[in-house]
């Protein structure tokens, strides 16, 4: 009885091991049939995987990753069309993210040497073939923005980084063909550092914004976000190392030269503020921009005259500044406003209703320069607002009610 239990024993165990190497071909035969059985190939590639016997083969890993490949080539417009269908893109993307994955996997087991010590890849040049459809399709960074527009921003993340990831392969970048990082490349990391971003990974949003800021995409904008997230994170250091690099790069952009300044002038450097500035203005003396910000200077510190002449300056070049019409105009209320206060101290009756009369047509100077404003930038709130208010003050009823429409319609 002992023999006979050990012949049965054995017998068992050479079955097993046949259906563990059938297991592969059997993969195989259903993903490439005419009418493929995906679900039938995973069940027999997912046992392959875990089985002893051939789980560590180049072989079942490249089945598994053709497996997966067939099912998302099953996904493309083509055969879908045929069958009167839309791709599911989600489908698509699993399964293209899942065969570069064994892909991966298998590239490096087919240079694993065999028992004699020699490399012999047999799937290395297939692999890369599919690795580079998959780029150049665009299958994972479709999926990427699928998943995107879902809101799973990790997800997309994944595919992003992953399809970025493939010209950095040593199978790509080391071959005859490399693949080139274009604009498209550089538009698909901008979109994963916007993704970091919004889940709050400033590490990672940063890291990738430094990486590509200077690759010709958005320069400006990546120049921007660097300073908000290092401003964010109080990295001082780099978003005043930002700002100076944004300015230099994109001198007409206000954005980097007044958040600059104001850094300067509020942390107690105002002399270095105010070089960095005049620098700017002596090398582009016809820049409106740079006088608009040398007079909101002036105005933080109280030289109002001088802020007043800046601004002039900067409308002279560009009349069109809305800003600078309605800073002007913020300066002549202050000097109308204290004008009135004045009066108001005054016990004489005569000399009160003069200085009254001076306040009121001191307000009237800045009424203009509102009106100017506004029509240049109909959606500044606080411009519409000080407007409102002076209408309000001339009883102009018809003006105010029209303003007050227009900032609740905001």
């Amino acid at each position: 009885m002992k023999r006979l239990f050990l012949t049965v024993t054995v017998a068992c165990c050479i079955f097993a091991v046949g259906n563990a190497r059938s297991n592969i071909s059997t993969a195989k035969d259903l993903a490439l049939r005419e009418s493929p059985d995906f679900e039938g190939a995973k069940e027999a590639i997912n046992a392959a995987l875990q089985d002893p016997e051939t789980k560590d083969k180049a072989e079942t890993w490249y089945v598994a990753g053709l497996v997966y490949e067939k099912i998302a080539e099953a996904e493309t417009n083509k055969n879908k069309q045929m069958l009167g269908r839309q791709p599911d893109v989600a489908t698509q993307g699993e399964a293209a993210l899942k065969s570069y994955e064994y892909y991966l996997l298998a590239y490096e087991k087919d240079f694993i040497p065999n028992a004699k010590g020699k490399v012999r890849p047999k799937y290395a040049r297939k692999i890369e073939e599919s690795i580079r459809y998959y780029y150049n399709q665009g299958i994972i960074v479709n999926y990427g923005i699928h998943v995107y527009n879902e809101r799973n921003y990790e997800r997309a993340i994944d595919a992003f980084e992953t399809h970025t990831a493939i010209p950095d392969l040593e199978m790509i970048k080391n071959s005859k063909n490399p693949i080139i990082k274009d604009s498209i490349y550089n538009q698909i990391k901008y979109c994963t550092a916007a993704c970091a971003s919004i889940i709050e990974d400033n590490q990672k949003a940063a890291a990738i914004y430094e990486e590509i800021k200077d690759k010709g995409y958005e320069g400006n904008r990546i120049h921007q976000f660097l300073y908000d997230i290092y401003s964010r994170e109080k990295d001082t250091v780099n978003f005043v190392r930002t700002l100076k690099e944004g300015h230099e790069k994109y001198p007409e952009e206000q954005f980097f030269l007044g958040n600059l300044i104001n850094y300067l002038i509020f942390n107690g450097k105002v002399d270095e503020g105010l070089a960095y500035l005049d620098e700017a203005i002596k090398n582009n003396p016809n820049n409106a921009e740079y006088y608009y910000v040398k007079g909101s200077v002036m105005e933080v510190l109280d030289k109002l005259d001088d802020a007043v002449t800046f601004f002039d300056k900067a409308l002279s070049i560009n009349p069109n500044l809305s800003a600078a019409w309605g800073r002007k105009g913020a300066i002549i209320m202050k000097t109308a406003m204290k004008m009135e206060e004045n009066a108001a101290n005054i016990k004489d009756p005569q000399l009160y209703n003069k200085e009254k009369a001076n306040a009121d047509a001191k307000f009237k100077e800045a009424l203009p320069l509102f009106e100017k404003a506004v029509e240049l930038n109909p959606e500044d709130i606080d411009n519409l607002k000080l407007l409102r208010g002076l209408y309000y003050r001339f009883k102009d009823t018809e003006k105010y009610e029209e303003i007050n429409e227009r900032i609740n319609a905001l």
